[in-house]
């Protein structure tokens, strides 16, 4: 189906077309926005979203808006990076008839951009496949416009073709049948605090890829034995205490949701996490409940390792040893030595910070 609506990438070598409308989306619109003649339709922060159309993805924010505009009164969508959900946003906007056939896995392979979510069946192919294509993009010569027009192209293919069973897909399904079978135990420690921990036997061989911490928008591969998006099929709105057992002890990490840096309405906002007054900057973490737990924790620690609490948090660049979303871990400077603490008492220092 063709593009019913004009699109313009910032920074491309092409210029910007006049509108009489203007839509950003996913990003902050900038010194060009027009007020109360153009729309900002975002969740990064801050942005000049409405409050009746914000949701979780920049992709589900153009969703709500697009349901709520029978009429296309508007004729440029503007982005100004290449991510998954911005590409889709921007495509939801351009394509509307054809998006709202496909609303659900759109959405959905956009959370699986973002926030490492679940994706499976097209949209979980629209998310690999435009992430490969991203490594390919990046290393060329290609303008931002024209890179767009090859997404587009991609995500039309993917709707309209019959899906194909794919490596990506039988990656994660492999990995949630290990929490199916409890070859990984998971265990819900209250309503908003999980456990999935890997004993010695199923993480043997494999230390160094259970410990691995994905990039954004980075494609499923077998760089990781353990995927976030896994875990997030059931349990995308909890904190995840992830314990991975080794001959050398138990490796602790306190994972926050994956959407967590963004402004999302309508998901859980978890304690602690504060965000900079813009989008790349770095966000600070502060919860004095549990620093106690933490600090006790140390105090009983007789290996070697040492608990620590990331004070400091980049969304996209590397602040601290561990990366978003991990907001603390289990460390130690001279080897892979972790915790020789029982994970049943951890797990119950946990349920007291969250009780």
């Amino acid at each position: 189906m063709a593009q019913e609506i004009a699109f313009y990438i910032e920074g491309s070598s092409y210029p910007k077309p006049y509108s009489k409308c203007t839509v950003y989306v996913d990003g902050t619109a900038g010194n060009q926005f027009r007020k109360n003649i153009d729309r900002e339709l975002s969740h990064w922060r801050p942005n000049q979203t409405e409050e009746k159309y914000k949701a979780g993805t920049s992709t589900q924010v153009c969703f709500k808006f697009l349901q709520s505009h029978k009429l296309k009164n508007y004729d440029l969508v503007v982005n100004n990076h290449l991510d998954v959900d911005g590409v889709l946003s921007v495509f939801v906007l351009t394509h509307p008839r054809i998006s709202l056939k496909y609303q659900d896995i759109l959405i959905q392979a956009a959370e699986a951009g973002d926030f490492w979510g679940w994706a499976d069946g097209k949209s979980l192919k629209i998310f690999q496949d435009l992430s490969l294509l991203f490594k390919k993009i990046r290393k060329s010569s290609v303008s931002m416009q024209d890179a767009y027009l090859q997404c587009f192209t991609l995500v039309l293919d993917a709707l309209k073709s019959p899906y194909i069973y794919s490596k990506a897909e039988d990656i994660l399904m492999h990995q949630h049948d290990l929490v199916e079978k409890e070859e990984i135990h998971r265990e819900e420690l209250n309503s908003r605090l999980v456990s999935y921990h890997v004993p010695k036997k199923t993480a043997l061989n494999q230390q160094e890829k259970y410990l691995r911490v994905p990039k954004f928008n980075e494609p499923i591969s077998d760089r990781l034995a353990f995927w976030p998006q896994v875990r997030n099929r059931l349990d995308q709105e909890k904190i995840h205490l992830v314990s991975i057992e080794t001959e050398k002890g138990i490796h602790y990490d306190l994972w926050y949701p994956g959407y967590c840096w963004a402004d999302t309405k309508g998901l859980w906002n978890p304690p602690g996490l504060v965000p900079p007054p813009r989008m790349r900057g770095t966000y600070t973490f502060q919860w004095d409940k549990l620093s106690k737990g933490i600090a006790e924790l140390s105090r009983d620690e007789r290996n070697g390792c040492y608990w620590e609490i990331f004070s400091r948090v980049a969304f996209l660049s590397k602040r601290n040893t561990r990366d978003f979303p991990i907001v603390m871990s289990t460390l130690n400077k001279q080897s892979r030595t972790g915790s020789r603490l029982p994970l049943e008492k951890v797990k119950n220092t946990f349920k007291l910070l969250l009780g």
